[in-house]
């Protein structure tokens, strides 16, 4: 027990890449000193120094670790002029020095909880403004400087994190759309964890989590996923796929390849060229559509109509498709949430290998079950 105690407070992975240090530290340099430089030109040196630390610190959040909710645009904003309206309340009303400052952090952090604009540096602000003769003085007009100096360096923040790759504020992931157009989760959300698991599971963690909702969820999800991969890394494209394959070719008459599909009681059909690369594919929906005519006719005319057509005029081009080494976890989120029913494997030369199927799919993930069972 002593042993973990100790270990508790051992250095914690910041999971930031040394790239991102660099980009960081030039980020508050640009922020700090033009912050710093527009301060002293309109208020003066004093003032400028004076609230140069909370600058400093709401730095160090908006470009080492700006994807936390304590660096939102918002958080920021709101959490310094609450700051430093409390801060001025808390000089006018309160005596005593310690009492002062004390009172100004603990109602600061209240009011930015309630308002959900927690932003640490902000407490530094209710400090400052309450602490300090210069600020005080100024009673309700120091108001101006500390919105001044947040806004030149939220822009500058805003600015260099966008160009540098860093989106700022982040957004939240799109949730993919179901391509039925129901309301349905996707096929391969509906067995995991959902947001009312994820809503529980932060409540029963009972403390706060410096990470935004959204990007937890994506998160979980990716280690479900990497798990997956990695119970299944000895199925890929080339061990489930179906090799013995039936194809067309551009020129194709549309009713041959219909016989075709029939014959075989296949539902698509790949379209290769003449070194049996992969240019296109027909499905059996294809083809149902050029029998949707509509005025009735007789049968004799609707397959002169058909012939008047071949595969290259109604093929899918270009066409998705995977490769060898392609693992199960890739081919459950095309075969799935993508709504394709076929996935064409092809080689390095992108000539067809095979196929693979929702059928094929359910089947290895059937054999990936059992060696997990047994």
């Amino acid at each position: 027990m002593r042993a973990q105690w100790i270990k508790a407070f051992t250095p914690l992975s910041l999971n930031i890449p040394p790239k991102q240090w660099l980009r960081a530290a030039s980020g508050a340099f640009l922020g700090v000193l033009a912050s710093v430089l527009c301060s002293h030109f309109f208020f003066g040196s004093q003032i400028a120094m004076s609230l140069a630390a909370p600058i400093g610190a709401s730095a160090v959040l908006l470009f080492v670790t700006s994807a936390t909710p304590l660096a939102h645009p918002w958080s920021i904003l709101a959490g310094n002029l609450l700051s430093a309206v409390i801060g001025v309340f808390c000089a006018l009303y309160l005596e005593e020095t310690g009492f002062r400052a004390a009172a100004a952090v603990s109602l600061a952090i209240i009011s930015m909880l309630a308002l959900r604009c927690l932003h640490p540096p902000s407490c530094a602000v209710a400090l400052v403004v309450t602490l300090n003769p210069n600020l005080h003085a100024l009673g309700f007009a120091v108001l101006i400087p500390v919105v001044s100096q947040t806004l030149v360096l939220l822009c500058v923040a805003l600015g260099f994190n966008n160009l540098t790759g860093t989106a700022y504020p982040r957004l939240a992931t799109p949730a993919p759309k179901n391509i039925h157009n129901t309301a349905d989760p996707l096929p391969i959300a509906r067995t995991g964890f959902n947001e009312e698991d994820l809503d529980k599971a932060l409540n029963e963690f009972g403390t706060y989590v410096d990470v935004r909702r959204e990007d937890l969820e994506d998160l979980l999800r990716l280690t479900e996923q990497h798990t997956f991969k990695r119970r299944t890394e000895h199925l890929t494209a080339v061990s489930i796929m179906s090799r013995d394959l039936r194809t067309g070719h551009p020129e194709m008459p549309i009713e041959e390849a219909w016989i075709r599909l029939k014959e075989h009681r296949l539902k698509a059909l790949p379209v290769v060229d003449q070194h049996r690369r992969l240019v296109g594919i027909i499905t059996l929906v294809d083809l149902l559509k050029y029998f949707e005519l509509d005025a009735p006719i007789s049968r004799f005319h609707r397959l002169r109509y058909l012939r008047n057509k071949r595969l290259k005029h109604i093929m899918t081009t270009p066409v998705i498709s995977v490769n060898f080494d392609t693992p199960l976890v890739e081919l459950v989120s095309l075969l799935t949430d993508r709504g394709l029913h076929y996935m064409p494997v092809i080689d390095e030369h992108r000539q067809l290998a095979g196929i693979i199927t929702q059928t094929d799919l359910i089947a290895a993930l059937y054999r990936g079950w059992l060696s997990q069972v047994q």
